[in-house]
Formats: C-alpha cells, structure tokens, sequence
C-alpha cells in the first residue's frame, strides 16, 4: 500500500515535512483574497500565483471533505469484514474483504469524471462528485485497515489479557478499541492523496469540480490547452506539492504505526 518502504525515522521526518507543506498550502490558499486587487476577484485579470492559491481552496477542501468519507466508508467496511467474522464464520469475512481487494486494483478513479460530468450537467452539485470520489478511495483503505486490524488481533498482550480472565467485553474495552484507534486512522490517511489525485484527473478534463469553486487539476487543463507557460506553472507545481505531501503523509503515518 505504500509507495515505498520507509525506514521509521525517515518515515516521521518525511510525514512531518509534507505535514508542514500542506499546512502552509492551506494558509496560502485561505489567505489568497488577500492578495486580490479590490474587493471582488477578477480571475481573468489575477496574477497567477494569487489565481492558483485561489484554486487550492477548492482542491484541500474537496480533498480533505472526500478523504474523511472515504477514509470512514473503508474503516467500516474493514470493521464490517471483521464483524462477520465474529458473527457469522471466516469465509463471510474473507469474501467481504476481498471484494476490497479486488476493487482496490480496479481504476476506480475513471467514475470521478463521469460523475462530474453528470452531477455538473444535471444538478452543478459537489455532493455527488465527493461521494464517488470517497468511494474510490475506500477499498484500499478497508484492505490495509483489515490487514492492521487482523494483525493487531494476533497480538500477544490480547492473549494474555484472556489468559488472565478478562471477558471479551473487557477485552474489547480496555485494550482493543485503545490500540485499534492508531492503526485504523493511519489507514485511513490513504484516503487523501488518492481523493486529491482523482479529483485533480477528474478537473484537468474539465469534469471534476465546478467552475466557481476553482481547482488546481482545472486551470492546469486550461492553460495546457491555451498554451499559456505563464498560467500553466503555479496550478501545476502546488499540486504537485499537495500530492506529495499527502502521500508523505499517508507514508508516514502507516509506517510510524508499523514500528517494532
């Protein structure tokens, strides 16, 4: 799931570096009016710089509001398959998260600009967009939240825990729920960079997120087809700040978790 094998303490500085640089992206972005001449912002007359900081707003925030559905629709998902599991027997949970697996190798992104260019055609609405690109996300999510979850479930203390007479409710209590939290955020990290990508794609077609919101994906579509260097090179390198900086992100917080 990750991009590469990050040694841990390399893993904490890359994480904490593109932390930094999506923060100061979001600033930037937020603070973007501010360097508009007047009190409207005349987007054909701005400076491109001011112009793609303008555009991040909508990026992060349709990032960051897709990569909390998707990332919350995979860690259910994993929990599901583990439910059944308890419930019902291994295969229930086996067949349930495989179909992540399976949908996880599909290009699942390709359904972002078809619900772009539906939703904008019939509604101009960013709910739709938000809820496919979350669901394109979420099957690798559940896989490596139910690869965490299975491993966590194999741990020794767990053991040792019903060796001394915990119930399993005291056990799911006291020591399950505490240390499945960090894993299963950690996997649900996964979910940004693969949202930010997806909508990005989706908006350079001119199908992913409406006009008046701004995306980095579609000024970097319009000024490769005007031809325009000067339009095309401020969009095109805060995205691919932003990108790296979530997969450092994601990186960093399944390797941190994965430490011995």
């Amino acid at each position: 799931m990750l991009s590469h094998p990050v040694p841990p303490r390399a893993g904490f500085a890359r994480g904490l570096s593109g932390a930094a640089v999506l923060v100061a992206l979001a600033l930037a972005s937020a603070a973007a009016p501010l360097m508009a001449d007047g009190a409207a912002i005349q987007r054909l007359d701005a400076d491109p710089v001011a112009a793609a900081l303008l555009d991040g707003r909508g990026s992060l925030s349709f990032a960051l509001l897709a990569a909390v559905l998707g990332g919350a629709l995979g860690i259910g998902w994993a929990l599901l398959a583990w439910l059944l599991g308890k419930l019902s027997d291994a295969r229930a949970e086996r067949r349930t998260i495989a179909a992540a697996h399976r949908l996880a190798g599909l290009p699942l992104a390709l359904l972002v600009p078809l619900t772009g260019g539906l939703a904008g055609g019939l509604v101009g609405e960013v709910g739709p967009l938000a809820v496919v690109t979350a669901l394109t996300a979420a099957p690798a999510v559940a896989a490596l939240a139910h690869a965490e979850l299975s491993a966590l479930l194999r741990a020794e203390f767990l053991t040792a825990a019903r060796a001394a007479g915990l119930t399993e409710g005291e056990v799911l209590r006291r020591h399950l729920i505490p240390n499945a939290s960090r894993p299963l955020l950690a996997a649900g990290t996964l979910a940004l960079p693969r949202v930010l990508a997806a909508e990005s794609a989706a908006s350079l077609l001119g199908l992913g997120l409406p006009p008046a919101l701004g995306s980095w994906g579609a000024s970097v579509g319009l000024a490769a087809r005007l031809g325009d260097p000067v339009a095309f090179v401020p969009p095109a390198l805060l995205l691919a700040l932003a990108l790296w900086a979530t997969c450092a992100i994601a990186d960093a917080a399944v390797a941190g978790n994965r430490r011995p």
